[in-house]
């Protein structure tokens, strides 16, 4: 047995996972506001509380335990934030004598769908998040492409819209400012005067007839704005491939073929990529976190 732990923005996730790589039992966590301010603490708190848990509930030795985090800045297992630092492998190895390795969310999550998912068939392809935030990993000849120091594939920061929205990262106009589900999802909400529902229920709202042409207007600017982006990482990258995770695997029958439509406009006379979405949807980082054997 295995435990993958997914940390991300808005909640935490663990899985305890088996030789089949099947999540047997799974643990979840909603971060509230106070616990999103003080994070580090937060991130340390659960993941000994849960994986306490999973063990106690387990009849099997557990072999190690993977951590999927959303940051760039990780190196050699410790975590990097504004002045602080939190090497969360050797907290808990040291808590619960397991090994313990930790790699960038979105990493975990295309490991899990280049070995077993979607993606498994493609030598080079391109896995990207499309949730609070947006995160890539990208496959050349079959090998996880790594940057030289920070684990980060930051596709989320790529600018879109010269002197656009300002970004969390200190640019403007960035590709995670416009795509990301986060503001998929701030738009709808808004529109209906609505506090945050789950992905679920945004869904149901949005199949309703209910202030129709204001929804699809929403849809339209936010596939167009995904599809810009999808459009140059084609262009840099040409991947055979593509593979969409996060909380966008939800939407996607109300979003794909909108942006297939218009990356194939883009290449009226080239093939494009094969277009997908992740087959273990948010689960990709929890069971791709269990894979992990190194930092």
């Amino acid at each position: 047995m295995k435990i993958g732990i997914d940390i991300g923005g808005s909640h935490i996730g663990l899985g305890l996972i088996d030789d089949d790589m099947k999540i047997i039992l799974k643990k979840e966590h909603n971060w509230t506001k106070e616990e999103k301010i003080n994070f580090f603490e937060s991130v340390e708190k659960y993941c000994k509380k849960l994986v306490a848990e999973l063990i106690k509930d387990s009849n099997d030795k557990i072999e190690r335990i993977g951590i999927g985090y959303p940051s760039g800045n990780i190196i050699n297992g410790v975590i990097y934030k504004k002045g602080k630092e939190l090497n969360l492998p050797k907290i808990l190895s040291t808590e619960f004598n397991i090994p313990t390795y930790l790699k960038n969310d979105v990493k975990c999550s295309a490991l899990c769908e280049k070995s077993i998912g979607n993606l498994k068939e493609y030598d080079n392809c391109l896995f990207m998040t499309l949730g609070t935030g947006i995160g890539g990993a990208y496959f050349y000849k079959n090998e996880l492409v790594v940057p030289n120091k920070y684990q980060g594939f930051e596709i989320g920061h790529m600018v879109i819209e010269k002197d656009g929205r300002l970004c969390k990262c200190g640019q403007n106009g960035c590709f995670e400012q416009y795509a990301s589900m986060k503001v998929f999802r701030n738009k709808i909400e808004e529109l209906f005067n609505i506090e945050t529902v789950t992905s679920n229920k945004i869904f149901e709202i949005i199949k309703t007839k209910e202030k129709e042409k204001e929804v699809n207007q929403i849809i339209e600017e936010y596939t167009d704005y995904v599809s810009v982006g999808l459009i140059s990482l084609i262009n840099i990258f040409e991947p055979d491939a593509i593979c969409i995770g996060g909380s966008f695997s939800y939407y996607a029958p109300i979003f794909m073929d909108k942006i297939s439509q218009r990356i194939q406009k883009r290449f009226p006379n080239k093939d494009i990529p094969d277009l997908l979405i992740a087959k273990y949807e948010n689960d990709a980082g929890i069971i791709g976190a269990s894979m992990l054997e190194s930092n």
